[in-house]
């Protein structure tokens, strides 16, 4: 609620309510001073391969991993274990290092002692959620894309459909014990009721983490931050940002 104030008629006495209007452009706060809260998902050993002539094999990606563990970083994100059979082999093998972050596999994955909590990516299916728990991840970061284009040229769902699978999937993943994350896809270029309304809908359903995506580079500074803050008051969770 907006702060009001009552102001004397210096006139005849009576007095009146005045509701003054908060200012969207103030400053917000420090939040700066929160840094130790955040936390750092890095994403070389799945969006390091999505460009022309990129490949790691298998030594490599458990260098990187190892790397990525001794910096510090909070959980490690892996490719899907759908994408081929040897990206399955090759997550199985990260998380059998048994250090301390957790590989994440774009469907999350975390582990308690493995390297970073690693994450698997993975599309909002069941078939790869499955896939993506038998790799030994410790949670899985389900995507799906919800922007008009995507929900025509990729896959064809509806919102409706959209809810109803993620719905399933979380609750598959969450039966197993792992942490999940719930991501649309191409975000800024979704409507805002329905990216909400899908929001607050994994939300109550015990999600731990909400993602959203700049998927082709199109939001502004002010876009991302009008966003996120929209979203705190609509979620509880944490919120994760993908830019």
């Amino acid at each position: 609620m907006a702060p009001s104030a009552t102001l004397e008629n210096g006139l005849n006495g009576n007095s009146h309510t005045v509701t003054s209007r908060s200012n969207p452009y103030a400053p917000v706060g420090d939040f700066l001073s929160n840094v130790s809260k955040f936390k750092i998902i890095e994403s070389t050993l799945r969006e390091g391969e999505q460009f022309a002539n990129a490949f790691f094999d298998t030594e490599t990606k458990i260098k990187i991993a190892r790397m990525l563990d001794d910096f510090g970083v909070d959980y490690i994100e892996l490719t899907s274990p759908a994408a081929s059979e040897q990206s399955r082999k090759d997550i199985e093998a990260i998380c059998k290092l048994g250090q301390s972050p957790d590989p994440l596999v774009s469907t999350f994955v975390y582990r308690d002692h493995c390297l970073t909590d690693e994450l698997a990516d993975v599309r909002c299916h069941m078939g790869d959620a499955k896939l993506a728990v038998e790799t030994g991840v410790d949670g899985l970061d389900l995507v799906i894309g919800t922007s008009e284009l995507l929900r025509q040229h990729s896959h064809g769902k509806g919102m409706s459909q959209i809810l109803t699978t993620a719905i399933e999937v979380i609750n598959y993943v969450k039966s197993k014990g792992l942490e999940v994350r719930f991501s649309s896809e191409d975000s800024f270029r979704s409507d805002l009721v329905d990216l909400l309304s899908l929001y607050k809908a994994v939300d109550a359903i015990g999600v731990n983490r909400v993602g959203i995506a700049d998927t082709v580079g199109c939001a502004t500074p002010r876009q991302v931050y009008d966003l996120i803050r929209t979203l705190r008051g609509v979620v509880g969770c944490d919120i994760e940002t993908h830019l």
